[in-house]
């Protein structure tokens, strides 16, 4: 049975001058990174694709050596957009996640249903162009954006994307469209 591995990028280091997109790994995300490459569930692998963001990239390169294949960057991949919205606010910045999650617009992002349709149409194309078993490392909204799909749902919880780890795995069956292995911890 294919496989389609999906990593949610390690812990980043918050820089409110920066957009987000420009965000990179914290010393402990890296190290997370390297540790996860070591992970049996990349064994076989056939391709690693990540995001273009730096903190996607350095968790992908790690997994990429281990498994002896090259890392592509992939644009679609990326993270809704955000803008440069400030987030030394937790609170406000949770309830314009969990607004934009349900469909409302959010001044400065990328309309969700636009970000839905862009990793859904990504990930079947890149499906489409490889065989065997694939790696995608991303982002966790847009990776919640594409199993809320898989699992016929518009919208994304809030709880379940709160609950996404720094790094984290879950493992899909590309073909029946099922969730094999919720997300999980590293």
């Amino acid at each position: 049975m294919r496989r389609l591995v999906l990593v949610r990028h390690a812990q980043v280091r918050l820089e409110p001058d920066l957009p987000p997109r420009l965000w990179e790994l914290t010393a402990e995300g890296q190290a997370a990174a390297e540790g996860l490459a070591r992970l049996a569930v990349f064994a076989g692998i056939k391709a690693v694709v990540t995001s273009p963001e730096p903190k996607a990239r350095a968790t992908a390169e790690p997994i990429a050596a281990a498994a002896g294949v090259e890392l592509r960057v992939e644009p679609d991949l990326r993270e809704a957009e955000r803008g440069a919205a400030p987030i030394d606010d937790r609170a406000a910045f949770v309830a314009r996640v969990d607004a934009w999650l349900g469909g409302s617009a959010v001044s400065g992002w990328e309309e969700r249903d636009v970000a839905s349709a862009r990793i859904v149409g990504c990930v079947s194309r890149l499906l489409g162009e490889s065989s065997g078993d694939l790696v995608l490392v991303s982002h966790g909204i847009v990776l919640g954006l594409y199993l809320a799909w898989l699992r016929g749902h518009e919208r994304v919880d809030l709880d379940e994307w709160e609950a996404i780890p720094l790094p984290a795995i879950a493992v899909v069956d590309p073909v029946a469209h099922r969730i094999l292995e919720p997300w999980r911890e590293t």
